[in-house]
C-alpha cells in the first residue's frame, strides 16, 4: 500500500543525500520513461518473488537525492493505464503480479511511485522474451537482492519451492482433518473451477438457512420488476429435486467460510 507519509520517510534527506538506501524492498530511478517498461517489469517480478517493494521515480544517482520527475516523465507516468499494464504482465509472467501506483508531491517536486505486492504464488516465471536486448528472458526467474534485481540463485529458489510444497501439504492436511471430523459420509467437494458442490455422483446446492428462508421463486411469464427487491441469480440449469440430494440444514461450516 502506498502511503504518502511513508514515501516521504523513504525520501528523507540527511546532509546532501538520502538517508535510506536501495535494498530488497526499495529501488530508486531518476526518471520514468515508457521505453523502460521492460526494465521496470523485471523489477516487478523480482519484488513479487521476494517480499514486495517500492520503485520510486524522481531520485538522481551519485549522490542519491530527490530531484523530482521532469514534465515529460510526469505526463508519461500519469498516462499509465493500469488495466493494460496488468494485462501485459499476465502475458509476460506465469502468475498474477499485483501492484499500484501513485504520484506524491514533496514541496514543488513530483515523485512517481510503484508498489509491488509479494506474490502468493511463487515463483513468478517469465513466459516470453521481452524488452530491448531481451532484458526479460523466457524461463527466467528474477529476485530482489540487496539493492539489485537479478536471476534467482539456488538457495532462494529452493526456499520458494520448499515453502510451496509445505503450503500444499498443509492444505491437504487441513482438508483431510475437516473430512475426518465431519465423516466421509457427510462430506462434499466444492470445485471452485466448475462452481459445483459434489458428493458421490450427485450435484448438491447447499444454502444457508437464513438465505433459504428469503428465497422467492417466480413462475415463468409472471415476473414483475420491483425496484430495490433482493435478488439471487442462479446461473445454469435447475435440476428437478428427484435428481439431486437436498441438504436442508448445514450443521457445520465444512469449507471454513463464514
Amino acid at each position: 500500500m502506498i502511503e504518502e507519509a511513508y514515501i516521504k520517510e523513504l525520501l528523507r534527506i540527511q546532509g546532501d543525500h538520502l538517508y535510506h538506501r536501495e535494498g530488497q524492498e526499495l529501488e530508486f530511478k531518476e526518471q520514468f520513461n515508457f521505453a523502460g517498461l521492460a526494465d521496470y517489469f523485471r523489477d516487478f517480478a523480482a519484488f513479487a518473488n521476494n517480499r514486495g517493494g517500492y520503485i520510486i521515480f524522481g531520485v538522481k544517482d551519485s549522490p542519491r537525492f530527490p530531484t523530482g520527475l521532469s514534465e515529460l516523465s510526469i505526463r508519461q507516468f500519469n498516462k499509465i493505464d493500469p488495466e493494460k499494464i496488468t494485462g501485459y504482465l499476465l502475458e509476460i509472467y506465469s502468475s498474477d503480479i499485483f501492484w499500484e501506483q501513485a504520484t506524491v508531491r514533496i514541496g514543488k517536486k513530483f515523485i512517481g511511485v510503484f508498489y509491488v505486492y509479494e506474490s502468493s504464488v511463487k515463483p513468478v516465471i517469465a513466459k516470453k522474451d521481452e524488452g530491448k536486448d531481451q532484458i526479460i528472458k523466457n524461463g527466467e526467474i528474477y529476485y530482489r537482492y540487496g539493492g539489485r534485481t537479478q536471476k534467482i540463485q539456488y538457495a532462494e529458489l529452493e526456499s520458494i519451492i520448499n515453502k510451496r510444497i509445505e503450503f500444499n501439504n498443509n492444505q491437504w492436511f487441513d482438508l483431510m482433518s475437516k473430512i475426518a471430523h465431519a465423516g466421509p459420509q457427510n462430506a462434499a467437494i466444492l470445485d471452485t473451477e466448475k462452481s459445483l458442490i459434489e458428493k458421490d455422483d450427485a450435484r448438491i446446492l447447499v444454502l444457508d438457512e437464513n438465505l433459504a428462508s428469503k428465497l422467492k421463486f417466480v413462475k415463468e411469464g409472471q415476473f414483475v420488476n420491483k425496484g430495490g427487491a433482493p435478488t439471487l441469480k442462479l446461473v445454469g440449469d435447475v435440476v428437478p429435486v428427484s435428481k439431486v440430494e437436498v441438504i436442508k440444514r448445514v450443521k457445520e461450516n465444512l469449507i471454513g467460510v463464514n
